[in-house]
């Protein structure tokens, strides 16, 4: 399954790429030239999107997606689809913990960012952004699809970039973070439709669609 060999290669690189030698230097190359070259709009743009996709607010904004999705797609589907999107940020949180890469040296940054202790691989903010957007997708019909695609793409880029501009990730946390959530949501997405899984949704009463609910379009 393509989405598990991803789910892989993030984790491998996390373990890997950050150890070799010069790499952390060259990704801290990028963080400060960025963080010397700060604008004060660019540096209130990006506190506000680092506060609107913040682990706490992201998985609110998670909540309201799903519920306004399940006018559409049935209450049993929307909760499953935001049991998949909790779970893929809370492996976020795991693969943070295994990797354990630290965050850039804030006392080598021209305008450093306040001080985070958590650990840098992946990005959160880039990971919970992501899942928004995958997230959005699912509850969308194919028509709406092709614009929303595009659009969801900008605005991933948008965090990604935001989270390197502030010092507070290295260019592969946020890469790495955009990988891990389309592929964590994709193979927690496919493994909900195995016969075990279903089973257990079953007890639940999670896996029989509501009477008015159709496939999604």
């Amino acid at each position: 399954m393509a989405s598990g060999a991803g789910l892989v290669a993030v984790l491998l690189a996390g373990l890997l790429i950050p150890p070799l030698h010069g790499w952390t230097a060259a990704e801290l190359s990028v963080d400060q030239w960025l963080s010397a070259h700060h604008v004060p709009m660019l540096n209130a743009m990006a506190a506000v999107i680092g506060t609107v996709v913040s682990p706490p607010v992201g998985f609110g904004l998670l909540v309201v997606l799903c519920v306004v999705g399940a006018r559409r797609m049935g209450v049993r589907r929307a909760v499953v689809l935001l049991g998949i999107a909790g779970a893929t940020l809370a492996g976020g949180v795991v693969l943070k913990v295994l990797v354990h890469r630290p965050r850039p040296d804030i006392a080598l940054l021209a305008s450093p960012p306040p001080v985070d202790t958590s650990f840098s691989y992946p990005s959160g903010h880039t990971t919970v952004a992501t899942v928004l957007v995958v997230t959005a997708l699912a509850l969308l019909g194919r028509r709406q699809r092709r614009w929303a695609v595009p659009v969801g793409l900008v605005l991933v880029a948008v965090v990604a970039v935001s989270r390197v501009y502030l010092g507070l990730h290295y260019p592969l946390d946020v890469v790495a973070a955009a990988v891990y959530a389309a592929c964590g949501f994709a193979f927690l997405s496919a493994l909900a439709t195995t016969a075990p899984l279903r089973r257990v949704l079953a007890v639940v009463h999670l896996d029989t669609p509501d009477r008015h609910e159709g496939a999604p379009a």
